[in-house]
């Protein structure tokens, strides 16, 4: 592996213990703003909040963006999995929650994932794509429109199913998370080219569309996520948003990007990996329903 690689793996993991920090000290801003509408205008009152949004934004993303221009967009969640490690100690420490067998066996699976998704090497250089070819602008508004009817879909049906309301909550916030990490990669590409050959007037379309998806996504999966866990525990949850997170950027690698792994063992441990993150979370899925009743 070669540095620029270690680089993005290293920096991927340290946004992942950053912004699962900031989700501890959000959860416990939750628990006292309490139950009722207008979360999140109490919220942004909060100085716990406000602290648990800076540390995410002010050392997750960049960090974020670091991986995202040395390994792409597909390992990226995968590897930031590592912060659930925080998550579970600071869930139980600062937010009350308790964690069983089960739920410890979930996040075991889950963060077990991350290994093997770092050694798949499903790394993509943002730098080196063509942004402007016709069939890759199609399959990357096609990937995005199906994303967003199961982000649609999610909120719809936590409307209407009390008992799972948390955990749709939460795959609705990874579905957006999802998004934004997608043209994230597409705006670090595009500056990258920008940077490299000077500003082209083609260049600002899509330079403007990635950085109002990337902004959005964010935001709008920071308030979902919010609202998740006014439903439920963090340590159960959380995990729980690495389906989308994990599953659909693996999907993006040979949809979108058109690209194929290194070998057929990168590509059995990227489905291994994926196996392992759907089993850890239904565990923690059936846990937080359980709890939900």
């Amino acid at each position: 592996m070669d540095a620029s690689y270690t680089l993005g793996v290293g920096a991927a993991v340290a946004a992942g213990i950053a912004f699962n920090l900031g989700l501890v000290l959000q959860k416990a801003a939750v628990m006292h703003a309490g139950k009722g509408t207008g979360l999140m205008r109490r919220l942004v009152r909060s100085p716990l909040w406000v602290t648990g949004f800076t540390v995410q934004f002010l050392v997750g993303m960049p960090l974020n963006m670091l991986a995202q221009a040395h390994i792409g967009p597909a390992m990226i969640p995968g590897l930031m999995s590592m912060g659930l490690v925080v998550l579970a100690f600071g869930a139980v420490r600062f937010a009350r929650e308790s964690l069983g067998p089960p739920d410890i066996s979930g996040m075991l699976l889950v963060m077990g994932a991350v290994a093997l998704f770092g050694f798949s090497g499903l790394g993509i250089d943002v730098k080196a794509l063509d942004l402007h070819k016709p069939v890759f602008l199609i399959r990357l508004a096609v990937f995005s429109a199906g994303t967003a009817f199961m982000t649609v879909a999610c909120y719809v049906l936590q409307r209407g199913i009390a008992r799972w309301r948390g955990v749709l909550r939460i795959l609705n916030a990874g579905l957006l998370f999802v998004q934004s990490n997608l043209w994230l990669g597409v705006l670090m590409g595009a500056l990258a080219r920008w940077s490299a050959r000077g500003f082209a007037g083609r260049e600002l379309l899509l330079l403007g569309t990635a950085s109002v998806i990337t902004f959005a996504g964010s935001m709008l999966g920071i308030t979902e996520t919010q609202r998740a866990f006014q439903a439920g525990d963090a340590a159960k949850l959380v995990p729980i948003q690495y389906v989308p997170q994990q599953i659909m950027p693996v999907i993006s690698y040979f949809a979108v990007f058109g690209l194929m792994p290194r070998s057929r063992v990168a590509l059995f441990l990227a489905v291994t990996a994926a196996g392992l993150i759907l089993a850890g979370s239904a565990l923690l899925a059936r846990r937080q329903a359980l709890l939900a009743d």
